[in-house]
């Protein structure tokens, strides 16, 4: 399928479900035990779902060209990624191997860093270079005191690494076939931020949080006099990719799509927005001009913060730019942190009491329902492989 006829299909998909006044729906009402939020649970959480496996670092357009870094803070974790003369994207720890400084801030263009303590400096793919006095390391071996790297793979537009140690990472394993490509289609890995990230604080469990993200059940209530002014509330598209995902929403300008035949409808893509979930933590919005990704961490059983960039498409002109940058403030602070994450916010201490046994997703909320069957699977298999391991030592 071409990027025309996925866009047109659902396109056509949402068309139904608003003149039906419907929506993709799940098989049955979930319920899950409050305890999903409880501290223990956190604890494992971390360890399975963020630490055992790959994440969303960042988009390629962090790294625009080769000899660029970014430093990228995740889980308390300092990465450091490079892109080298070559092209090639590393992940190492953002920590001199010297006294364990902190290396670099922020992003730019450079051949090698420097740490600020002492002077070490090392190339972009780790090697540790010069070091001012090196009589005073007399005996020690240079070779073994590059950065320490993380595994890091990129792909249709993403860079997927580990925050610790482990296998390498396959990007077509971690998409799988079919949102690979998808992704591909949608063609965005030269899209740079426009402004560097934003973290917001969040006074809510990180599921609840991502939760949001996942369902727009809630526009016409929560965001009554915001996103409902424009956008469709309570019409979605729900498609898995494996524990991934990708609802699609409408803009109220679709309805103009009736009034033409099939044939004459243009560019379909400028009335609905793409919104995929990416295992376990991301989501990523993507309209005519722009793509969101956000990225939500957990903090304590209570906490999370959410680190958000946007990326603009190349070849703008400057009345879309302009567009693009002076929502960007409206979206964070007017919807998401006064709205959404309010909101969020709102479950303390509801959640923690004891008192309320069960929170419920109904059948028109399939995407919540889906990712809580993975995080369930892969905390399954984190314990499953750990079994194993404590029964054979």
């Amino acid at each position: 399928m071409d990027r025309e006829a996925l866009e047109r299909s659902l396109a056509r998909r949402l068309l139904d479900h608003i003149d039906n006044r419907t929506t993709d729906m799940a098989d049955d009402v979930m319920e899950l035990p409050t305890d999903i939020y409880s501290a223990e649970r956190q604890a494992e959480e971390i360890e399975a779902l963020f630490l055992d496996q790959p994440l969303v670092l960042c988009l390629s357009g962090a790294l625009p060209e080769p000899e660029t870094y970014r430093a990228v803070d995740l889980l308390g974790t300092p990465v450091l990624l490079t892109r080298d003369g070559d092209g090639q994207v590393h992940a190492f720890l953002n920590a001199c191997r010297h006294r364990g400084v902190r290396l670099a801030d922020g992003a730019g263009e450079a051949i090698r860093l420097t740490c600020p303590f002492h002077a070490w400096t090392y190339g972009l793919d780790g090697k540790l270079g010069r070091m001012p006095v090196p009589d005073g390391f007399t005996g020690l071996d240079k070779s073994r005191k590059g950065l320490i790297p993380l595994e890091v793979t990129e792909g249709y537009g993403l860079i997927v690494g580990r925050l610790r140690p482990g296998p390498a990472v396959d990007i077509d394993e971690y998409l799988g076939p079919e949102l690979a490509g998808e992704l591909a289609l949608l063609d965005f890995a030269d899209w740079e931020p426009h402004s560097e990230p934003h973290v917001h604080k969040v006074g809510g469990n990180w599921k609840v949080t991502l939760d949001t993200f996942r369902e727009n059940y809630h526009f016409n209530y929560l965001h009554k006099t915001t996103l409902a002014t424009y956008a469709v509330g309570g019409v979605l598209t729900f498609d898995p990719f494996g524990p991934h995902l990708r609802n699609s929403s409408a803009l109220k300008s679709i309805v103009e799509l009736r009034e033409r035949p099939e044939a004459d409808w243009g560019d379909v893509g400028r009335h609905f927005s793409y919104q995929y979930a990416l295992f376990p933590n991301v989501s990523l919005t993507f309209d005519a001009r722009h793509v969101e990704l956000w990225q939500i961490l957990p903090v304590d059983e209570s906490s999370s913060e959410v680190v958000h960039t946007s990326y603009l498409r190349p070849g703008l002109t400057d009345e879309e730019r302009s567009k693009a940058v002076d929502m960007a403030p409206w979206i964070c602070e007017t919807v998401v942190d006064g709205e959404d994450f309010w909101v969020a916010g709102r479950t303390e201490p509801g959640v923690r009491l004891g008192l309320l046994d069960t929170v419920v997703f109904g059948r028109n909320e399939p995407a919540p329902q889906h990712l809580h069957r993975g995080f369930e699977a892969a905390l399954e298999a984190y314990r499953a492989r750990h079994a194993a391991g404590a029964g054979s030592a």
